[in-house]
């Protein structure tokens, strides 16, 4: 994708509006639609166009330029019905890339198969990440990579590291981790076999949960 995409968002509860705010804040273009005049107000005055429409209707969506955008996100909440038209009008457009919203596993089906590209479910997803973080209290430093169960993010050498190379440690057997970067003392490099480990060294690891966990527990 571009560094700046045109992003339509339809539905302005409190999902939508959320979405919409941090879009602005990375400097994309939004344009905002919801059937409910009082949840388009509440986001006129941040976004580039917020408008009152029926997402299922498709002339109407085109009227707010649907069809020139790279990104259209379904944040419909409960009106299942209205999601999938949505969902199917905008891939009857050619959107490039189609995020909806899903109440159900039954429900995400049904969305991709009518089109859309990516599924989510942002209640699901922020119930499964507030116990992660309960019981892995450093997960919220490492992030995921979409589309599989690895976590990357920044680690400091321990004390068993410290005099040893990356080769002599055998780090990716021992670990089960891979290190992307090393920093010391504010200067950043990519590490070689060769590269002796030192107190104060802070790592980027890729690797799985419960292995970066073994190693921050050490």
């Amino acid at each position: 994708m571009n560094d700046k995409n045109t992003v339509i968002v339809i539905g302005l509860g409190r999902f939508g509006q959320s979405v919409c705010r941090r879009l602005v804040a990375l400097k994309q273009e939004v344009v905002a639609v919801d059937r409910n005049m009082h949840r388009v107000e509440e986001v006129a005055d941040i976004v580039d166009l917020a408008a009152q429409v029926d997402a299922t209707d498709e002339e109407a969506m085109i009227k707010v330029g649907a069809k020139e955008a790279n990104v259209a996100i379904v944040a419909i909440g409960e009106n299942i019905e209205a999601s999938i038209l949505a969902t199917s009008i905008l891939r009857g457009l050619d959107v490039k890339h189609i995020i909806a919203r899903a109440q159900s596993s039954l429900h995400a089906r049904v969305l991709a198969q009518v089109g859309a590209h990516r599924v989510i479910f942002p209640e699901r997803d922020m119930g499964i990440r507030i116990a992660e973080n309960i019981v892995f209290p450093w997960l919220s430093e490492f992030a995921a990579l979409p589309g599989s169960s690895y976590l990357v993010g920044s680690i400091e050498a321990k004390e068993e590291m410290w005099g040893k190379t990356l080769a002599e440690l055998n780090f990716r057997q021992r670990y089960n981790l891979t290190v992307l970067l090393l920093e010391r003392k504010g200067t950043k490099l990519i590490p070689s076999p060769d590269t002796v480990f030192q107190q104060g060294d802070v790592l980027t690891v890729i690797g799985e949960r419960e292995d970066i966990d073994k190693l921050k527990s050490l």
